[in-house]
């Protein structure tokens, strides 16, 4: 009798949190899609991001068979950035990828293309994968490539939105069994119109 009341209250709360999660997506999506989510633009030390990122990660990681890696960067990198929007996405991305590898490793990593004035950033990981017929429609609002994982099916659609407001193009690649890179470019001095 008491186990079984605890079990309840456990759904519920576990459902609840889904569901504030839902209303926060359902939220964001629509106040970027009406233009009217803040972007606060700084100069933005990218190294630093990145590390608070990977460590964030890495505590958050419950998986001793999964190394989570911050292994690609530039010596300095500081851009003029909204700091909270890039963090979104690239946190996104690594909590996907959580979700999807059993073992082995999640890197991240960005590199400065010169020639385009833009930075490639990515986190690619070891994980199940994604099959063909189903990578094109990883942005596209609710699409949930597991119905067994938690999560409401907006973060990625949500990613997109961030990427282009900052200008940028979003993609991902991925192979069944050997894992997937989830990448955006974004330009380097992008100051956006209001």
């Amino acid at each position: 009798e008491e186990e079984e009341r605890k079990e309840f209250v456990k759904i519920i709360s576990s459902n609840n949190i889904l569901l504030l999660q839902l209303i926060d997506d359902i939220l964001d999506l629509s106040k970027i899609e009406a233009g009217t989510m803040d972007f606060t633009f700084a100069q933005t030390d990218i190294n630093e991001l990145m590390e608070g990122i990977c460590r964030q990660m890495q505590e958050k990681n419950s998986s001793p068979d999964v190394q989570i890696l911050f292994t690609e960067k530039a010596d300095q990198c500081v851009m003029y950035t909204d700091r909270i929007r890039l963090s979104q996405v690239i946190i996104n991305f690594t909590n996907n990828a959580l979700k999807f590898t059993p073992k082995g490793s999640i890197e991240m990593g960005y590199r400065i293309e010169e020639a385009k004035d833009e930075i490639y950033f990515y986190v690619k990981d070891t994980g199940i994968g994604i099959p063909a017929d189903k990578i094109d429609k990883v942005f596209e609002r609710f699409v949930k490539l597991n119905s067994f994982i938690k999560g409401t099916g907006l973060g990625l659609a949500i990613c997109r939105v961030i990427v282009e407001r900052l200008g940028g193009v979003i993609g991902a690649e991925s192979k069944e069994g050997e894992g997937s890179r989830f990448w955006f470019r974004i330009p380097r001095s992008e100051k956006i119109e209001k």
